[in-house]
């Protein structure tokens, strides 16, 4: 007789806590036991063991690696439906292997998946990115789904307590970036979004999400030629510029400046919004420590124009040239601007009045 499906769950429970009770003891490979998973409920025959706080091995690099899970995350995890085995599907027997492979999420994340599992293509983008790059050069610590989404305790991106809820995703990108994340948090930027600002950038607004790139990738969106237009989503912006009092002048003007107009033809090395802001201690000009504080102007200037001395802090920055706000250089731009088209104009007009004399001092046959 087919022993019924409790029976057979109680079996496995017995035979788990019989084989962790004694892995002290070197075991055969002939003791090892077969093991299939059909429903969440056959997950406690993997808690037998790993419910225990202080399982754990010794990695090649002298790490020590928890292997306790923790019931209530798995309760609260997306992955609460699933088996351990549908993402650890090199487990087929208890006890298995020490070390076991790498939980690879494109068995179920996937771009042409029909059903379940949204969001597929963004395991494609993480595929061209500098992270994934960075694990096939061999670097073991480079980041992978479960370093940003947990492991065990996936929660979605609307949960406060998720790591990648929009409030904790500096933190968690900080796990690895320790000191951006410092200057990010001491910056205007982490200062307004620890005080709840909604609009205020971090980290994926500016890199992305998945598809990060390097910064020397022409197709990122913090190449020297992009992040211009990176800013310009929120600095451009009139909506949200209008909600903290920060004026979009500052990116028009960049556009119309010799540093702009070198940018838009694909210069690298002409000053951007980072040059002088810097990418992630962004701080007030009022605020000593910023790079762009008028004691400091002649310091982050001198990155480009050696010799920068005092003089180059004296005037605006951003100027906006207007009869209202500054009528001298208005004048004299409008002076310029008139005199360059009247020189071409006269140009013009002698190269055609040289041209008809020649035409009518043609010999006649």
């Amino acid at each position: 007789m087919t022993p019924s499906r409790p029976l057979g769950v109680a079996r496995g429970l017995l035979l788990a806590a019989l084989l962790c009770a004694g892995l002290a003891a070197p075991v055969r490979p002939s003791a090892a036991t077969p093991v299939k998973l059909l429903s969440p409920a056959d997950n406690a025959i993997c808690m037998a063991c790993h419910a225990k706080r202080d399982l754990a091995r010794t990695t090649a690099d002298g790490r020590t690696l928890s292997l306790h899970v923790d019931a209530a995350d798995l309760a609260a995890s997306a992955h609460k439906g699933r088996m351990c085995t549908d993402c650890h599907d090199d487990v087929r027997e208890i006890p298995h292997a020490e070390s076991i492979a790498r939980v690879n999420c494109r068995r179920c994340h996937y771009v042409d998946k029909i059903v379940g599992a949204t969001f597929a293509e963004k395991s494609a983008q993480y595929r061209e990115s500098v992270h994934k790059a960075a694990l096939e050069r061999g670097n073991a610590r480079a980041p992978t789904c479960q370093d940003c989404h947990g492991a065990h305790r996936v929660l979605p991106p609307t949960d406060p307590a998720s790591p990648i809820n929009r409030s904790e995703i500096p933190a968690t990108c900080g796990r690895c970036h320790l000191a951006i994340y410092s200057d990010y948090r001491e910056s205007v930027h982490g200062r307004a979004l620890r005080q709840g600002s909604p609009d205020v950038p971090i980290c994926t607004d500016c890199h992305g999400e998945h598809n990060i790139r390097a910064v020397d990738d022409v197709n990122s969106s913090v190449n020297p030629r992009g992040v211009v237009r990176t800013c310009s989503h929120c600095h451009a912006a009139e909506g949200i510029m209008a909600k903290y009092g920060v004026p979009t002048e500052q990116y028009y003007t960049y556009r119309e400046s010799y540093h702009g107009v070198a940018n838009q033809y694909g210069s690298t090395t002409v000053a951007n919004c980072a040059s002088c802001h810097t990418a992630h201690d962004c701080r007030p000009s009022a605020d000593p420590l910023s790079s762009v504080h008028v004691n400091n102007l002649p310091r982050t200037c001198g990155k480009c124009h050696r010799g920068a001395n005092p003089n180059f802090a004296k005037g605006k920055i951003h100027v906006v040239v207007s009869r209202e706000a500054s009528p001298m250089l208005y004048y004299i731009s409008s002076g310029f601007k008139w005199l360059t088209i009247l020189t071409m104009c006269a140009l013009v007009g002698h190269i055609a009045l040289d041209l008809l004399r020649r035409h009518r001092s043609r010999p006649t046959r």
